[in-house]
């Protein structure tokens, strides 16, 4: 029989998130696995050093910088806010936010800390939105070694 004994969900702090955690639950309690909720916010500095030239007067890489972190320690607290509201129950269960390419970070992250499986929510109803994250979940699916379940966004049954 598969086992999983590590879960990564990969957290887009969006209404989509929600109607995923129920999803991610039900695994966990089945397999009394751990938890891993990703958070990955997307990082400027490659758009700066492209076309922005540092300027001394106005600093301008430096208030990216700024905003960077100020956008990391808000995602820090959201996911922690997510986690008590859809996860307190848990008690295995980790929190990470991490910073750059997002497909690349969730298999990164996949792969450093052992997961066995990698659930995901998607969607395609704006080409926006597809672009945010449905690419991402497409991406991961594809490259990943390791079970990604994708959970179509549709509302789940109440438990």
């Amino acid at each position: 029989m598969v086992d999983f004994k590590k879960i990564l969900f990969p957290v887009h702090l969006s209404k989509l998130s929600p109607k995923v955690a129920p999803y991610v639950g039900t695994m966990a309690r089945k397999f009394d696995a751990e938890i891993h909720l990703l958070h990955v916010a997307r990082e400027f500095n490659h758009y700066i050093d492209v076309y922005v030239v540092e300027d001394s007067e106005t600093r301008f890489k430096k208030l990216v910088n700024n905003l960077e972190k100020e956008i990391t320690s808000g995602a820090k607290e959201r996911l922690l806010e997510f986690k008590k509201k859809y996860f307190d129950k848990f008690p295995k269960i980790v929190t990470t936010v991490a910073s750059g390419n997002i497909y690349e970070e969730i298999l990164r992250y996949a792969e450093s800390e052992s997961i066995d499986l990698i659930i995901m929510g998607t969607y395609r109803k704006k080409f926006a939105d597809r672009f945010v994250f449905g690419k991402v979940a497409e991406k991961v699916a594809e490259l990943s070694t390791i079970p990604v379940m994708l959970v179509k966004h549709v509302q789940p049954a109440p438990q």
